[in-house]
């Protein structure tokens, strides 16, 4: 009896084992880029069950009208969740973000009845949260403060400020300030009109503009140098300083809150002292939940945009559903634990 030889396989060779193509795939890709393919597949999973279930015979769920409402509903978060992403990149977590919101909203609608020019209340919207994060960059780096402990400090700092700027709601009404927050480009034409506005511009040139710090600059390798661990030991044998940018990170961090509250300030023509509150852990849960390890050092910001419109949609799914909203909660968790336990097997993969 004649056996047939393989073309595949030499005489006397061992026998190889085909593997399925997808897992293939899966080996040959890289494994920091597993969490960021988990939050995409979510996207793409969530909007095809919307539509299929909320598509009707005069609109789609899935529309560009979806996209834009997404973005102006989260524009703040976006930029939040962007300044996040470098503290927790560095190994670091920054829990003042919130609290900075809402001392800038309240600073916003003071500086306004006292008659101060818009550009001047801008800049120290922004100064106002970039003096937050110094605050907290110097106490991680000088006095040694685990991160946890200095920016709990400035949340109590900030939110004790903004109940001494006021206690009560606060109206904006400047005309400069509602013509740049009612002004938009509209595209479209009845149920399928869809629009840009400020906020959403400034959210999106903030993540661009991150996306080119992280990736081609040198502070952005010094980002992920520390979050390797060793307390900076191998950004420094590159030739980078740590010092400065763990300072960098919170500054960044900072300057992002004051941008945030200027767009939640857009968004409500408001400023009030209970802003803000839990507004850190929405950042860092769309951090997360875009694939950036808690631990440091593998992470991408386009991720975390994508985490901001999972984010998002959540809440969307739950509102067409008819549900209350604190199940968005009760779902947002269930997917961030989901997260946290695909990165730990990445952790343990690449153990």
């Amino acid at each position: 009896m004649s056996t047939r030889l393989s073309p595949l396989r030499a005489p006397g060779a061992p026998a190889t084992r085909r593997t399925p193509r997808g897992r293939a795939l899966l080996g040959r890709l890289d494994r920091r880029f597993l969490p960021v393919v988990g939050t995409l597949l979510t996207l793409v999973v969530m909007l095809g069950v919307g539509q299929q279930r909320y598509s009707t015979a005069r609109a789609d769920f899935l529309s560009m009208r979806l996209l834009s409402n997404l973005l102006l509903d989260n524009s703040y978060l976006l930029v939040l969740a962007v300044g996040m992403t470098f503290v927790v990149l560095a190994g670091g977590i920054d829990l003042s973000v919130g609290a900075v919101v809402a001392l800038v909203g309240l600073v916003t609608a003071k500086l306004f009845t006292a008659g101060v020019p818009l550009p001047v209340v801008l800049v120290v919207g922004v100064l106002i949260g970039t003096c937050c994060g110094s605050v907290i960059g110097v106490m991680v780096q000088v006095f040694d403060i685990q991160p946890f402990i200095a920016s709990l400090a400035v949340m109590f700092l900030a939110r004790g400020l903004a109940n001494v700027v006021s206690t009560n709601s606060l109206k904006i009404d400047d005309p400069g300030f509602s013509a740049l927050a009612s002004w938009s480009l509209k595209f479209g034409e009845g149920r399928e009109t869809w629009r840009i506005n400020a906020s959403m511009l400034i959210a999106l040139a903030v993540l661009l503009l991150a996306v080119y710090v992280l990736h081609y600059t040198r502070f952005g390798r010094s980002v992920y140098g520390l979050g390797a661990g060793d307390r900076g030991a191998a950004v420094e044998l590159m030739g980078l300083r740590p010092a400065r940018t763990r300072i960098g990170v919170y500054i960044v961090s900072g300057t992002c809150a004051g941008i945030a509250g200027l767009l939640f300030a857009l968004y409500t023509k408001s400023g009030f002292n209970l802003t803000g509150i839990g507004m850190e852990l929405d950042a860092i849960a769309a951090v997360v939940i875009g694939g950036t390890l808690l631990s440091g050092g593998v992470g991408f910001v386009l991720g975390t945009g994508a985490g901001v419109l999972v984010y998002g949609l959540i809440q969307v799914l739950i509102a067409r559903e008819g549900l209350d909203s604190w199940y968005t909660r009760v779902f947002i968790g269930v997917v961030l634990l989901a997260f946290v336990a695909l990165q730990k097997l990445v952790a343990i993969r690449r153990e």
